[in-house]
């Protein structure tokens, strides 16, 4: 069993994804790790922007690098105060783009909701959502990982998250950064930016540095994110909306949109929104990617000792308080738990 002194931090998400078996990353706003090639997982805390969102997912393609292969997925968000509308369309195009490939490759995924309502949010989320693997809820890190059957990795796992503790103080100043540049995305400058934070310009270089970041790459990200906000919410052309957010053009914004993003503008306007099939077809790696499929049910909890899968319902999202049971005819239900 690997421990946590035994793994390695990544300086920056291209070192983990050349080779991500056995390391960590530590992001301002979650850490991921992929300890080894049967297990990953990540803990999310915060307001996640849909910029931090992409910075994870770029570390969940870690699974369909040469290195990846079949694993139980564990997600800890308990953390989590909320996320902008366009973290959560940011997520969602990204587990549409790769439900095929994810089907064959996560084998089961646990989550370890917040409590109130951001919890209801997450399982709102995923029941709508509705992976192309199976999921299932909880309120505790250790039934989580019994579930998953790794249950001897909680030491390991609650270490792991304990590393955000790292992140607080950069993480703290990023976030300042970052509320600063979308209030004002178009002529930031650093200079600017580290009086209104009250810092020295070398002083919010070495805060960024910490966070795996960069000035310029914060402005893009913000400019991104206000473009985001502004696609989701309202019909202005592309092209407005570029030199709004501070692009001498649209193939200026184009460009820096897809290099965050890995999509176009209009591709992620119309996949935000929920557009049909026959939207604007994608193109590189991900161009013969399904966008939908059919649901694989979530776990509920039994009812009676344990109800089974009705013929063409999809089963809720729930919080499990027992162990998973397989029906014959492929439902799932729940052990009820013994008291």
């Amino acid at each position: 069993m690997v421990s946590l002194d035994e793994l390695k931090s990544a300086s920056s998400i291209d070192e983990l994804l050349a080779d991500p078996i056995g390391k960590y990353f530590v992001d301002p706003t979650f850490v991921f790790w992929y300890p080894e090639r049967a297990f990953k997982g990540f803990s999310l805390w915060g307001r996640p922007s849909a910029g931090d969102i992409e910075r994870l997912n770029r570390l969940n393609d870690a699974v369909l690098t040469p290195h990846g292969g079949r694993h139980v997925s564990f997600v800890d968000l308990q953390g989590l105060e909320g996320a902008d509308p366009a973290a959560f369309a940011s997520m969602a195009a990204y587990l549409s783009a790769r439900w095929q490939p994810f089907r064959e490759l996560v084998v089961r995924q646990a989550l370890v909701r917040p409590p109130g309502f951001a919890g209801a949010v997450v399982s709102g989320f995923y029941e709508v959502l509705k992976p192309s693997f199976p999921v299932a809820v909880f309120d505790g890190i250790g039934e989580a990982l019994a579930w998953l059957g790794f249950g001897d990795r909680e030491a390991l796992v609650g270490r792991v998250i304990g590393l955000r503790e790292q992140a607080g103080e950069a993480a703290g100043v990023l976030g300042s950064l970052r509320r600063l540049l979308c209030a004002s995305p178009c002529r930031p400058a650093l200079a600017e930016a580290a009086r209104a934070l009250h810092l020295s310009e070398r002083s919010l270089q070495r805060h960024l540095r910490r966070a795996g970041t960069t000035f310029q790459a914060e402005v893009n990200a913000a400019r991104v994110r206000v473009a985001q906000g502004r696609m989701l919410t309202g019909d202005d052309s592309l092209t407005a909306i570029a030199l709004d957010v501070g692009c001498a053009s649209a193939q200026h914004f184009s460009a820096m949109f897809r290099k965050a993003t890995g999509q176009s503008p209009s591709e992620w306007r119309a996949r935000a929104r929920g557009a049909p099939r026959r939207a604007a077809p994608r193109s590189g790696a991900l161009a013969a990617l399904p966008l939908h499929g059919p649901a694989l049910p979530v776990l509920r909890r039994g009812s009676s000792g344990g109800g089974q899968r009705g013929p063409g319902r999809s089963l809720p999202m729930h919080t499990l308080s027992g162990e998973p049971r397989y029906s014959p005819n492929g439902g799932i239900s729940t052990k009820p738990a013994r008291r």
